[in-house]
């Protein structure tokens, strides 16, 4: 009971639920890590004509205008391979592609179904 003479709620647990200990912390840490994917960004310079929409509609921030306004990859190791700069690229002037770990680049295509 608290002070002021209530009952403290305590948080349900499911029947089944093993509690939480630091044995179950340490299995769930043990567990294999999935290796980060790399994304290589290439923008081809001979098409692009500078408009800034790969820049505007990057969410990882890793295309940035350069001083005379032209893209260029700032980040790339924030890229996720959303291919959101190549989709709204109007000249198609950049091309996103999965590092396949032996630094050989494979087309970016997203699974659907």
């Amino acid at each position: 009971m608290s002070e002021d003479g209530f009952e403290e709620e305590k948080e349900p647990r499911a029947e089944n639920a093993p509690p939480v200990t630091e044995q179950n912390e340490t299995q769930n840490s043990k567990k294999p890590k999935h290796p980060k994917k790399t994304f290589h960004i290439e923008i081809f310079r001979a098409w692009c004509k500078s408009c800034g929409i790969c820049t505007a509609f990057c969410p990882r921030h890793c295309i940035e205008l350069d001083d005379t306004g032209s893209p260029l990859v700032a980040a790339p190791d924030n890229c996720t391979g959303c291919g959101w700069c190549e989709l709204h690229c109007p000249d198609f002037a950049i091309s996103v592609r999965q590092e396949n770990g032996n630094g050989k680049k494979e087309h970016h295509e997203e699974e659907t179904g």
